[in-house]
């Protein structure tokens, strides 16, 4: 009797010790299901965006690829677009000829107006933009803008840059800080332009004396006008065009960089003595009100086409432009033209842009007013 007892008590704790087991059976058979379905979905997935990628180069091979460059020829804009268009197409497998279409005006909105409403939507045309006409519904003149940025997609920024004023040697005031008490004549292109908006908000938010003239078309004319004596400086000049496309203008003494404005300043600024022009700004709105307009900056040479294009035709185009950016005779050519090499994604650009124009109304305002007239 004792023994059967036992007989059943283990057969009980057999099966109950079965049971416990089978249903870890289960979870693990249940498991390695799942990772079995998981893996065929990420190998169909990835097979479905190399099909895209091929569907992509197969479309581009032969054909051109227009990049719009908002600005005249001679500035950084330019220059940028014609060494990206020397690289990229060797990641698009040998698909466009990349060519360069000049359209500047209004800075820059006439050409973001064109993406708009005119090129084509079907990826073969791309605008090297100028980060001010992206945000000129908020920062400028919402009436003068037709298109609507964050329909926009963005291919990548090949610069995050500092900006600087720049002054004739011979003129009467012989720094930033005199700036503040000397009248000085500085000339601009059109409100949106950075040469515009730059000088412009100096002389609202940190009251420096400076009569602005406008309507100049570009850096390279007012180069020449500084040269010339019509006007004693300008501002809104990126550091690495300054360097890559009129370095005798400062390194034969015909001017002098009298300050700086980046969120990072500049170290080769820094180390030259350049002040920021930050540190004359006191009131805690207008200081808020420059760093917004500074942001812009971070996106500084973006790229991007209609948002009608096909989505494997920007991945396509994201990935070569991506892939040109770290392309080390991309970037050998850049450092041997004086340009600085620090771009972002489509994504980042995306993200930097939707900082500024979600920004509170308060700074929107202040900043609007700071660089618009009167």
């Amino acid at each position: 009797m004792f023994a059967g007892l036992c007989l059943r008590r283990g057969g009980d704790m057999l099966l109950s010790r079965f049971n416990q087991i089978a249903p870890l059976q289960e979870v693990v058979l249940l498991k390695v299901s799942l990772s079995l379905v998981l893996a065929a979905g990420v190998l169909t997935m990835a097979a479905g965006q190399g099909a895209r990628a091929q569907d992509a180069a197969a479309f581009y091979k032969g054909r051109n690829l227009d990049i719009v460059v908002a600005s005249a020829p001679g500035g950084g804009y330019d220059a940028y677009a014609r060494i990206i268009a020397r690289h990229m197409p060797k990641y698009m497998s040998g698909g466009p000829n990349l060519v360069i279409r000049n359209m500047p005006g209004a800075g820059g909105k006439n050409a973001a107006a064109y993406l708009a409403d005119v090129a084509p939507r079907d990826g073969t045309a791309m605008l090297a933009a100028q980060p001010g006409a992206l945000v000129e519904q908020i920062l400028g003149d919402p009436k003068t803008v037709t298109y609507k940025p964050l329909e926009f997609q963005y291919i990548g920024s090949a610069e995050s840059f500092t900006s600087v004023c720049v002054m004739h040697s011979d003129s009467a005031v012989k720094s930033y800080a005199e700036l503040h008490e000397k009248e000085a004549v500085f000339g601009g292109d059109q409100i949106g332009a950075t040469t515009h908006d730059h000088t412009v908000m100096f002389t609202k938010l940190s009251n420096a004396k400076i009569k602005m003239v406008s309507g100049y078309k570009g850096t390279t004319d007012l180069v020449l006008a500084i040269e010339r004596k019509e006007i004693d400086g300008f501002c809104g000049y990126a550091w690495s065009s300054l360097f890559a496309r009129s370095p005798d203008l400062v390194n034969k003494g015909t001017a002098r960089i009298i300050n700086q404005l980046s969120m990072t300043p500049h170290p080769a600024a820094t180390k030259a003595g350049v002040p920021s022009a930050f540190d004359f700004v006191k009131d805690p709105l207008n200081r808020q009100a420059m760093e917004l307009i500074a942001t812009v900056q971070e996106f500084g040479r973006p790229y991007m086409v209609h948002g009608a294009v096909p989505a494997a035709r920007v991945e396509f185009l994201r990935a070569a432009y991506d892939a040109t950016m770290k392309d080390a005779e991309y970037v050998a050519e850049i450092q041997r033209a004086g340009l600085d090499a620090s771009p972002l994604t489509g994504a980042q650009v995306l993200e930097k842009l939707r900082r500024v124009l979600e920004a509170p109304k308060e700074v929107q305002d202040k900043a609007r007013w700071s660089i618009t007239y009167p």
